[in-house]
Formats: C-alpha cells, structure tokens, sequence
C-alpha cells in the first residue's frame, strides 16, 4: 500500500522522533506493555515491538490500521477514535503509552488526554506541536485532507501550559518537558523561527529522568472580563 506516511518527510521526522524516544524508553523502568496511539501504518509499533514490548496500536482509520497489521504481525491493532466516549472503555492497560504526532490532529484534545490516562498504568509518552501563546490556550486550525490527518480535518493545538494542565488534571502527578536534543527542525529553535514540537512525559509515579525538568501545574483562573480603562 502506497501510503503519504511513506514519504521522505515523514521517515525523516519519525527517524528522529525515535532516536531520542528510543533513549527515553531505556531509562524507564521495568515497560513490558505498550501502547501506540495514533499508529498511523505502523512506524513506531514495529520499533517498539523490536525492543520485545507487547504492542497494541490504536489509530482512527481503519485502512491505516489494516496496514498496519500486515507490516508489523508482532503487534496487535484496532480501530479507535481516542476522543469518543467509548475509547477508554475499549483499550486496555499498558506499562507506557506512547503518543506522538496525535495529539494535534484532534477536535478535542482533552477528551484524548483523559483516555490516555486511563490506559496508562504508568507512563505516557506524548510528542506533539504546542501553540506559540505563552497562557493556557489553544489555536483552531484546519488540515489538508488526507490521511496523515484528523479525521475531521480541524484541530486544537495546545500551548505548553494547556498541555501540562491537560495532563494534570487528568490525573498524572508528575509532567516533565524534554530537554534533550532531538535532530529535526521542528524542535529547535533558529534566528527566523521557533520550534513547534515538544515532548513530554507524564507519570503516576516519582522519579528523575535524564534530560527531562519538570513542569509546575499551571494557574488557569477565570477569564476576566473587566473592561479596563
């Protein structure tokens, strides 16, 4: 199947999402299971299925899945919108879920959050565009139309502090930001532009990880609607 994931741009981001995942990975602590949500056709499941995870992938479209199946026949996959009603209900529990390049094709981010929180015994993963705002907001925006994309062509993206609140309110005790160096444009920043991409890990559970800080959970009051003058 002649897929868009195929295409150089996407190996050549996902090459360099999982040299620093793939670090990460080795320095959490006893991950046997694993989800993968957003599998798309596989990329990431095959890579962690090398690694002797028992893999499950989730993704939104049911041809990407079905792909999925035929190149990577060590892991198992199902359909699943991660933002309905009925996704936590339907995935299991797994030491580490592993999200990247999800969350930021979603209508509703929050609700995928939650779920991942759900499934998540220990650890998530969570590589995704934040928003350029400095407060705890969002920026709507619409996609091209095609399957690297949501299934609704529109999406939320978050800010950091959106995606550290997000987090914590849906039950994590501890976020943190990677800080380590990741080889795509996409997360460094230059003289004419800024990076879009970040990766974070939350966790049930205390402890130090190389290259990551920890985040505070952000204040997020009311809005004001005072008229100043």
């Amino acid at each position: 199947m002649n897929i868009l994931f195929d295409q150089p741009y996407y190996l050549e981001i996902n090459e360099a999402r999982w040299e620093s995942a793939e670090k990460i990975i080795s320095s959490l602590p006893k991950i046997k299971t694993c989800i993968d949500a957003g599998c798309g056709p596989g990329w990431f499941a095959e890579r962690l299925a090398e690694r002797e995870l028992v893999v499950f992938g989730i993704d939104g479209r049911a041809e990407l899945t079905e792909e999925a199946r035929r190149r990577v026949p060590k892991a198992i996959f199902s359909t699943i919108d991660i933002t309905s009603l009925q996704a936590a209900a339907f995935l299991p529990k797994a030491d580490l879920v592993f999200c990247f390049g999800l969350l930021y094709h979603l209508e509703n981010p929050f609700a995928a959050i939650r779920a991942l929180y759900q499934a998540s015994n220990r650890f998530l993963l969570i590589e995704t565009q934040i928003a350029p705002e400095e407060g705890a907001g969002f920026q709507l925006v619409s996609e091209g139309q095609n399957e690297t994309q949501g299934l609704t062509y529109h999406a939320l993206i978050p800010s950091r502090k959106a995606l550290v609140k997000m987090l914590y309110v849906a039950g994590f005790s501890h976020v943190m930001r990677y800080t380590g160096k990741v080889n795509h444009i996409d997360f460094n920043d230059s003289l004419s532009r800024r990076h879009r991409r970040e990766i974070f890990l939350a966790s049930r559970e205390s402890g130090a990880f190389p290259d990551f800080v920890h985040e505070d959970q952000p204040v997020t009051p009311k809005i004001d609607y005072t008229i100043k003058p």
